[in-house]
């Protein structure tokens, strides 16, 4: 990765648009349903400079009453960050991406619970577990929460179901921490 992509999908705004690019493809109409505190004008501005840096692209486009609507897609075979990539960025790089998807969860509970939130309602919730698991333990885990959500992350936004974010993150100690 390199830095100018580093700096592009560091925005909030352009991190959401490739969190849900990533789920597959989307028109600025369907972007616009899932981010519907973003302007118009805003969410195209962060698209353009998306797609002039080739983060993500245009795979489709049909008119619509003379205007051109656009469909967006990530590339699977040039992803913004390969799997290669993380393992070569500094403590600091990561750190820099990590504070940056806390401040875009952090704004979405802001969102939430300043709006007249049902917490007992609702599905709203967070918690921290702490699990001591073996190399294929972690593997096994791993591999069972991709297979539970793969049938539910393509759904798209619709009148019978709600939004729901799951925030998945694995922290594993420090090195050299007493752990034991």
């Amino acid at each position: 990765m390199t830095n100018l992509n580093t700096d592009l999908i560091l925005h909030p705004i352009r991190m959401r648009i490739i969190q849900h690019l990533s789920k597959g493809a989307a028109t600025v109409n369907e972007l616009k349903e899932w981010m519907a505190d973003v302007p118009q004008a805003t969410l195209y501005r962060h698209l353009n400079r998306l797609t002039k840096s080739e983060i993500i692209y245009v795979i489709h486009e049909r008119k619509i009453r003379g205007a051109v609507e656009k469909t967006y897609a990530m590339q699977e075979d040039n992803p913004y960050m390969s799997v290669e990539e993380p393992g070569q960025l500094t403590g600091e790089e990561h750190l820099k991406l990590f504070m940056t998807f806390l401040s875009s969860v952090t704004g979405q509970a802001r969102s939430y619970l300043l709006n007249h939130p049902d917490p007992a309602g609702d599905s709203f919730g967070y918690n921290q577990l702490d699990l001591y698991l073996t190399p294929d333990e972690l593997k096994e885990l791993n591999e069972g929460m991709n297979e539970l959500l793969t049938k539910f992350k393509s759904n798209r936004p619709s009148k019978e179901n709600d939004k729901i974010s799951l925030i998945q993150m694995l922290i594993p100690d420090p090195k050299g921490s007493d752990n034991k």
